[in-house]
Order: C-alpha cells, then structure tokens, then sequence
C-alpha cells in the first residue's frame, strides 16, 4: 500500500455556519497540530491495539460520566473543610484545598484499579487533571471574601464530583477497550476506513460529517491513503447510478475536510 497522501481544503464561506463539538468526535481531545487520517485495509487492523485506543475510551467515559457529587462524601468533606477554613478563613483558598484534598486520594485510586487505565503513572496523571478541572470549575464562582460555608461548599462540590467520576471513568475503561477494538477492526473494513488522529483511534459515532466539520474548524487537516483515490473520482462520476459514499466517508471528506474559517475550541 502507497504511503502517499493527499488533503482536500475547504473554504466555510458561510458566516451562519456553527461546526458540531467534540462530541462528533466521541469528546476525544484535540490540538491544532493533530495530524488526522483515514487508514483502510490491513495496516488498519493492527493499528486497532489498545494503546492506540486510549484518548477513545477517555472520551467515551467522560461523556458517560456525569456523576453529581454523592451526599455521603459531601458530608464527611464538608465537617473536614470547614473545620480548616475556620482557623483562618481570609488566607482559605477554595481551589486549593479542593483540588489538594481530591489528589491525596489519587494514588490508592489508581492502585485499586489495578491499573486497568493504563500505567500508574498514567493513571494518576489523569486523576489529578480531572480534580484540577472540577475543583477549577466549583470553585470559579465563590470570591475570596465569602464565608466559610460558601467556600467549603463549591469546594466540596468539586473534590466529590471529581471523585465520582473518576470512579466511573475507572469502571467505564476496564470494558472499553475489548469494545473499542472491535468497532475499529470493523471500520477498517469499510470503504472509508477508521480515522485515526496522531495514532489515536476516533470513535465516530454519529455523523462522519459531523466530526469532519468539527476537526475542520480547529484547522485540522485530514488525509486520506492513496489506495482510496480512485474510490473518490468513482464516487463523483458522471452517470454512477450508485456513489458507495454518497453523504459519508470520502465523499463526504471530499466536501467537508480541511481548513475552516471558523474556529470553535470550546469544550460543550
């Protein structure tokens, strides 16, 4: 098979036009700088390993795991919270102390789990970046100068929705891979291929399209292998009573991948 590639640019003329979120995506995470292709045939089949299916099962789990903080862990954190933000309430920050209190734990979680997310190190890297970004988001809204009930709340709100989740991220990835694996072996057989973004295997759900506009609008190229070329010019021939990709797959890259004028970063 060629490894020569080749990259369709678009231009979104449109000022009403809004891309779809990471979510088409299945809420992988992706920089500018991703480099996005289709792969197809057996190349294809043996990049479906587990490691290539990581940033798919965290998007996955984080879309699943919207877990509201239980009351048993806002009750214990709250006394513990409390208690400290009294001894000193104008020096409390609500960030800090949500977010350390959360990565103490962050450790024995990931030894539980038996490291079923990936290496130790891995594991606790992603514990304490998912207590950094509740804890953040609790906490954003209590100034400095609210009492220390306010405080102790958004930052027990944070720590115990962090925690939760993280649990259910633990439990969601111990059987996503194995589901994972299978769905991109059997997008590799279909004409369009699995789309991969820097060797991480793109869960698609929905609306191949829908993820194509989206890597588009963070002005990411998308490649597609040679051997499907020829598929294209197929696709779009005069006379064809039947285009195998009308409305998805290549021709649906054909019209939709490349640089967009717009730009949307924002996670919803």
């Amino acid at each position: 098979m060629s490894a020569f590639t080749f990259a369709i640019p678009l231009a979104i003329t449109s000022s009403a036009w809004a891309a779809p979120g990471p979510e088409a995506c299945g809420n992988i995470q992706l920089a500018a700088s991703a480099n996005c292709e289709f792969r197809t045939s057996g190349g294809c089949t043996a990049s479906c390993e587990p490691v290539s299916l990581t940033a798919a099962c965290a998007g996955r789990c984080e879309g699943s795991c919207n877990a509201s903080a239980s009351a048993d862990c806002n009750v214990d954190c709250s006394g513990e919270c409390t208690a400290k933000c009294d001894v000193d309430p104008g020096s409390f920050d609500c960030r800090a102390s949500c977010s350390g209190s959360c990565k103490a734990d962050c450790s024995a979680k990931c030894s539980a789990s038996a490291n079923s997310s990936g290496s130790q190190a891995e594991c606790e890297g992603a514990c304490k970046a998912s207590c950094d970004g509740e804890c953040s988001a609790s906490c954003e809204g209590t100034p400095p100068s609210a009492d220390c009930q306010a405080k102790c709340d958004a930052s027990c709100q944070g720590e115990c929705k962090a925690e939760a989740n993280f649990d259910c991220d633990i439990d969601c990835n111990a059987n996503c891979t194995v589901e994972l694996q299978g769905g991109c072996e059997a997008k590799c057989t279909e004409p369009e291929g699995a789309l991969f973004c820097n060797d991480q295997y793109v869960d698609v759900a929905g609306s191949l399209q829908d993820c194509l506009d989206y890597l588009s609008s963070l002005e990411i190229q998308v490649d597609a292998h040679a051997e499907a070329e020829a598929s294209v010019s197929c696709a779009a021939a005069p006379g064809s009573s039947s285009a195998p990709f009308a409305g998805t797959g290549l021709a649906a890259l054909a019209a939709g991948v490349g640089v967009a004028a717009a730009r949307r970063r924002k996670r919803s």
